[in-house]
Order: structure tokens, then sequence, then C-alpha cells
């Protein structure tokens, strides 16, 4: 299913992760493991049901691309995407494990996110098992080739309070043109 704008975000999709409190991210360390925990998007979106959820992924944690150029900005401009695009929740995604993906945000979030803001959205590094939701949505990135296996592409969702998607973009290239800050805070919502 190719998921386009103006049609309904899919239900029942099941993500994993481990939580990173961003308010205090001194005191995460990353070699503090607790245990992946389900993420219904169903569930958080009805916890935050008068704000749009932007969902960024990545083909993979601890990647130059992904580490360098995508993820920090969005990061320092947590405020900016609540303020300017009412993002109540983003999601940074990776068909790696949440173990993997647990660690590299709260390095991520330590380098690039002021703590004790109380005007960030929520923030989740969430991991698609498998790939399968960005599979399900022809969305992934066939890394078999160079040894990475099936992974999610590097795209962009943005879903509206009326749980409708308002924005979704795959990169085609190794860039960051249609998936970072910038394009999210162009977005028209």
């Amino acid at each position: 299913m190719t998921l386009s704008i103006g049609q309904p975000f899919p239900k029942d999709v099941t993500l994993a992760y481990i939580p990173i409190d961003i308010s205090q991210p001194v005191a995460d360390d990353v070699l503090v493991c607790e245990r992946p925990i389900p993420l219904s998007l169903d569930t958080l979106f009805a916890k935050y049901p008068d704000g749009n959820k932007a969902i960024v992924s990545v083909p993979g944690a601890f990647t130059p691309t992904c580490t360098e150029n995508h993820i920090p900005p969005i990061l320092q401009h947590l405020a900016d995407l609540k303020k300017e695009k009412n993002i109540d929740v983003v999601i940074i995604l990776s068909a790696n494990d949440p173990f993997v993906i647990n660690a590299w945000g709260k390095l991520l979030v330590k380098a690039n996110v002021t703590p004790g803001n109380a005007d960030y959205p929520k923030l989740i590094f969430a991991s698609d098992p498998n790939a399968k939701f960005s599979q399900d949505l022809e969305l992934e990135f066939d890394g078999t080739a160079i040894g990475f296996g099936m992974r999610s592409a590097r795209y962009a969702i943005i879903v509206g309070a009326d749980n409708v998607v308002k924005y979704v973009a795959k990169e085609s290239g190794s860039g960051v043109e249609v998936s970072g800050y910038e394009a999210l805070s162009a977005a028209k919502l």
C-alpha cells in the first residue's frame, strides 16, 4: 500500500521502543539497557488528539548521514516544530533493534536537545522490526547487496490531528532534501 497525502493513516501499527527522558539527557546512560516495549501508534495518537504527529525514518542508527545531517537539526528545532507546525509527537524510526536505536537516540538527544524545555513535543526513538511498517507502505530500502538487509528508507510523514496524512516524502538519493527539518518546517499542513 502506497501512502499518500489525504488518506487515513493506517490502523494497528505497532513498533518497539525503549523510552528516553529528554528532560534529563545527561543522566541517560547509553550502556543502561531497559527492555523494549510495544508502541501502538493508535494509542499514542489518541493520547495527543489535538496536534500533528511526525514520523521521520532513517536507514540506520549511527550511519553518517543519519547521525550528522538528518536527525540533529530536527532535535535542535523540536520547540519550533511544536510552535510552528503544532507537532505534538516526533517519532524517529529505524529498522535497527530497539537497543541500538535507544543508545543512538540517547547520544543524539544529549548532543542536540537543551534539557528542561516543556515546550518540546513527545520524542520517541522507535524500532520498525524487520522494516515491516516501512515495507507495508512501500517506504523500504533494500540494503541486501551491501550487507545491510531490508531497512526503512529515509522518509518523513506528518499525520494530522484527524489521523489523515498531511505530508509524506521519501528521499530519492542519499541526501536529506524531503525528510529533514527544513522539509518538515516547510510542509503545507
